[in-house]
């Protein structure tokens, strides 16, 4: 998996779960980055955000941000009165108002028609321009940062670290796959049925090529487990199944892409805090030999066979 698409890929699961304030934080920091003179806007009291959730003062641009909750499916016409109530605050307000940017979390869907149609007319009426920022315009800025900033805005470089102990069985074998080099054997023999569950399951040439890679190196987990005994090995298969059952629930797109987020996902979840982005390296390497092993003893992705349909 190249380190763009990696990019890629984390980013749409990031915007895919956002809403809300979470949703209004990620925009600021992306804006932020891509734009230096951005200046967000927080609420104040009873005055609220004037319809303006952060602006660039030289350009007279403002923004207002828009995230409903995931999987929530707004009515276009509440969208429409929603960008024209805050573009009425925005003009009372800000007299300097040269460009209104609506940005909505549309999750790669698409703004609705009746919203750009509104955007158009306010236009049109009065000589402002208006135009709708939607998920495919956030992932172009955000792919255009450099790589320090990308880190930041995922989070793969906190700042701090807590006082932290993983409760979880899979916890162990990833700390010691982190820490212990990893024995790669290209001779090694997968699962019969490896690459039918691969095709079954839908997955995208990157990620299966991600997934037989990370197989070569499925020895080292398995002397490790040896070591530890099977009631850890059996405790970190039933985390790995309910972590799966978790992605079902979590990453419900119906794109092309489904199944690649789900594996994102499920890497995001098996990490632990980290302190700096050489140790998020090797637990995120970590995480997918674990996922590769899991794979192939049937505990993550469905299993082919006679009545089975992938999810």
């Amino acid at each position: 998996m190249s380190a763009e698409y990696w990019y890629h890929l984390h980013f749409k699961l990031r915007l895919y779960e956002a809403d809300g304030n979470a949703f209004q934080r990620l925009v600021a920091d992306i804006l932020h980055a891509a734009f230096p003179d951005f200046e967000p806007v927080s609420p104040a009291g009873r005055y609220g955000d004037g319809g303006n959730d952060g602006f660039i003062r030289g350009e007279g641009r403002y923004f207002q941000v828009y995230g409903p909750h995931a999987g929530s499916a707004p009515q276009p016409a509440d969208v429409v009165r929603k960008v024209k109530e805050d573009f009425a605050k925005l003009r009372q307000r800000y007299p300097n108002l040269q460009r209104y940017s609506f940005v909505m979390n549309d999750r790669y869907r698409g703004v609705p028609a009746n919203v750009s149609d509104a955007l158009l007319a306010l236009e049109q009426e009065t000589g402002v321009a208006c135009d709708a920022v939607a998920s495919h315009v956030l992932a172009d800025l955000f792919m255009k940062l450099p790589e320090v900033r990308r880190q930041m805005i995922l989070g793969g470089v906190p700042t701090t670290l807590p006082e932290y102990v993983d409760p979880r069985a899979v916890a162990e074998v990833l700390q010691h796959l982190a820490d212990a080099p990893m024995r790669v054997d290209p001779s090694r023999e997968r699962a019969p049925d490896f690459e039918e569950k691969i095709r079954f399951n839908g997955l995208p040439p990157a990620v299966a090529d991600r997934l037989r890679s990370m197989s070569y190196q499925c020895g080292t987990v398995e002397d490790f487990l040896a070591s530890r005994g099977r009631h850890l090995a059996q405790a970190i298969a039933m985390e790995l199944r309910e972590l799966y059952a978790q992605s079902l629930a979590t990453v419900t797109s119906d794109d092309a892409d489904t199944s690649a987020l789900r594996y994102v996902w499920m890497i995001e979840q098996l990490l632990p805090p980290v302190e700096h982005p050489h140790s998020l390296k090797a637990y995120r390497e970590a995480a997918e030999v674990v996922l590769a092993k899991y794979f192939e003893s049937c505990d993550v992705y469905a299993q082919p066979g006679p009545g089975r349909c992938a999810p």
